[in-house]
């Protein structure tokens, strides 16, 4: 009797010994379970070097980019198949010495390698897709209704169907964090994962010169040549097809320009990127609605202004030509015989008689 209590006993330890085998043998990444796996993570969004925003901006009185975020989206990847495992959005907020946003949150993973990919998620012209695999995250932004695109281009809605380039809306900046086969080893403490997020996308200044400000009632321009997006899993800019972005302008001045007339048409605008080695196609259009309601427009390669120092270290595209807006009524007629009463007053002239009472 004594036996079969050994033999039984020895069967349970057996059957224990076999479960905790295949527990150990089946072991995976898996979700958060316990509070002593808590794995969180710290975003420090690095912007001081972004041109024409932070450093070397050239003109301080016109509205600039804003780079502040709320919200990140956290993406983890399996480094192998660089397919989604689980994601999480951080939010609490703070700032660091040097002035830097810093977000924070927690992650619902536990030990393992992972690709980890961060980016800010408040962004609303830029737009994110094909979240499903790394290495198809694509950032890109809405192409603009055929009306807004013939209002650009200053043709008619069948006219603009032809055209070669998409006109699309200028994208937020996009500040991304990437960690590659991050190792993340079993602990009962929490893990805090530390990482640095910059933008992808460029800001540039663009300024052309002009005679006329005074007839200029509203202003637009449209760069053509411009990257449509970006595969940030991989970091590489599209190429094709190419774009064009469309966005206002702000009347202002430049105290570098010689002579007494320094008024200028300029904006600090937002793309993907230049395509390297662009051709004639890339040029600017200027489009003015004038204070009698015409549009004039004024068109000028790029290609040049592309390849000097100013564009290439900072981001400057400053167009040495001045365009002429033209006044909308060069003839008024003070007799009004032209259409439409126009009264006119002349100077006191000094009458001297007599009044009979």
């Amino acid at each position: 009797m004594k036996n079969g209590r050994n033999i039984t006993r020895l069967a349970g330890i057996a059957t224990a010994v076999l479960l905790a085998l295949a527990s150990i043998a089946g072991c995976e990444r898996r979700p958060l379970e316990e509070a002593s796996e808590f794995v969180s993570i710290r975003v420090d969004v690095n912007i001081k070097a972004v041109a024409n925003v932070k450093v070397d901006v050239y003109n301080e009185h016109i509205p600039l980019p804003d780079l502040n975020t709320d919200m990140m989206r956290v993406l983890i990847y399996d480094p192998a198949t660089k397919n989604l495992l689980s994601q999480s959005f951080i939010s609490s907020k703070t700032y660091n010495e040097e002035g830097n946003q810093v977000l924070s949150g927690n992650l619902n993973i536990s030990y393992g390698n992972y690709d980890i990919l961060v980016y800010n998620f408040d962004t609303p012209t830029t737009q994110v897709t094909g979240e499903a695999n790394e290495y198809s995250l694509l950032a890109f932004t809405s192409e603009v209704s055929p009306a807004l695109k013939a209002k650009f281009l200053g043709r008619t809605r069948d006219e603009v169907v032809s055209t070669i380039d998409e006109i699309c809306y200028e994208p937020d900046h996009l500040v991304v964090a990437k960690e590659e086969d991050f190792r993340i080893s079993p602990h009962d403490t929490v893990v805090v994962i530390t990482t640095e997020a910059r933008t992808i996308v460029d800001s540039y200044y663009l300024q052309i010169h002009v005679e006329g400000m005074q007839y200029a009632s509203t202003a637009t321009a449209v760069i053509s040549g411009l990257s449509p997006s970006n595969h940030f899993g991989l970091n590489e800019r599209t190429e094709n097809p190419p774009i064009s972005v469309a966005f206002d302008l702000q009347k202002s001045t430049d105290p570098r320009i010689p002579g007494t007339n320094k008024d200028v048409l300029c904006a600090v605008f937002n793309t993907f990127g230049k395509i390297p080695n662009a051709s004639s196609d890339l040029h600017v259009t200027f489009n003015v609605i004038d204070i009698a309601g015409n549009l004039v427009q004024y068109e000028t390669s790029l290609d040049r202004i592309f390849l000097t120092e100013d564009a290439i270290e900072r981001h400057w595209l400053l167009i040495d030509e001045t365009w002429v807006i033209p006044n909308p009524n060069p003839n008024p007629d003070p007799s009004g015989s032209g259409g439409g009463f126009q009264p006119t007053v002349d100077d006191w002239e000094e009458e001297h008689g007599e009044i009979a009472l």
